[in-house]
């Protein structure tokens, strides 16, 4: 079993701009059919837990989401084994603590049953590109869920689910009161579900291969990047890598040391863990960089490369593109090459 869990910030319960390329990958998606079930589990959940779940209730709700339940249950909120009866008592207790009831009823006020209508069918538009271009890889079931801040998307093998309690808005109080640092809340906005979504999904199919030097990492993560491009076109650029408008404006005006900070630095074929997650990883910025430099500069970089690299090697198919390992390779075709 594959699992991808993107990361909240807190544990349990405490560029105006589309991208100006034309989109070579753009297929007919009205002649492209798939079966994708979208479910908002957590009206489900809450709903049954007014003075407490029964156990016909659990029977039910096992029966009803005979996929997600256990992965709710065993690999989203740790409550335990499925079948063990604590669990079903760690359940209750979740679902009935007062601070959660107030945040389902946040999440159900700020997005009513049928109000994701819109993302849910850019998400389904999305995995007929990818089913059009991978027709062997699974297209999963959608599910929202409330999994108290810890995790934002899940992936499983046939799965995805989005936890609504992330994308409340980066004024909605809880997220500073709990601790969550201030420059992730530009992430909870509700623009970010279809692109984290499709991403947390591209970055559970397509998996990195053994040990890792940051240029790996960053053509990784690039190709990634550059998949969810083709798949969710109509997105604005910004979206893809959880920046703001000004923080990709950043990079692309820093284009050249940028690239150079990495080449002098003599950072690409690293493999100190620090290093990586210091130019990989969110951040409010990172150190040594200009003022204004955002967290994840590494994947932007990546995604530049990726995109060089397609654009000079046209033959190059999308399954060609995940096939290629050898990150030294598509470097060296790219010829990347920013002005300093």
């Amino acid at each position: 079993m594959k699992l991808y869990l993107r990361k909240s910030f807190f544990p349990l319960l405490l560029l105006f701009m589309v991208s100006c390329d034309s989109n070579r990958w753009e297929v007919d998606t009205e002649k492209i059919t798939i079966q994708q079930q979208t479910t908002r589990f957590e009206f489900d959940l809450f709903q049954k837990a007014e003075g407490g779940i029964s156990d016909a209730e659990i029977t039910e709700l096992r029966s009803i989401h005979p996929k997600f339940y256990p992965l709710f249950v065993e690999g989203v909120m740790s409550f335990g084994p499925v079948n063990d009866p604590n669990t079903v008592e760690v359940l209750n207790q979740f679902s009935q603590n007062k601070d959660l009831q107030d945040l389902y009823k946040k999440v159900a006020s700020s997005f009513p049953l049928g109000s994701l209508s819109s993302e849910f069918e850019q998400l389904k538009t999305a995995f007929k590109r990818y089913h059009y271009y991978f027709p062997n890889r699974v297209v999963p079931e959608v599910y929202t869920m409330i999994a108290a801040f810890n995790y934002a998307t899940v992936a499983d093998d046939s799965l995805l689910a989005i936890g609504l309690d992330t994308y409340l808005g980066g004024d909605y109080e809880v997220y500073a009161q709990i601790g969550i640092p201030q420059y992730k809340f530009k992430n909870f906005e509700k623009e970010y579900i279809v692109t984290d979504a499709m991403k947390a999904w591209l970055l559970t199919e397509f998996e990195t291969e053994g040990s890792q030097n940051l240029l790996s990492q960053m053509i990784f993560h690039g190709k990634s990047i550059y998949l969810l491009e083709a798949f969710v076109p109509s997105a604005k650029e910004y979206l893809f890598f959880n920046y703001k408008a000004e923080e990709l404006i950043w990079c692309e005006e820093n284009r050249g040391p940028i690239w150079f900070h990495f080449v002098d630095m003599e950072l690409l074929f690293t493999t100190e863990v620090h290093q990586i997650r210091k130019y990989m990883g969110d951040a409010p910025f990172v150190a040594g960089f200009p003022e204004g430099s955002p967290g994840r500069v590494g994947q932007w970089v990546g995604y530049e490369i990726v995109k060089a690299f397609m654009n000079n090697n046209k033959d190059v198919s999308l399954e060609d593109l995940m096939n290629l390992k050898d990150a030294n390779k598509i470097l060296r075709k790219s010829n990347y090459k920013p002005k300093r």
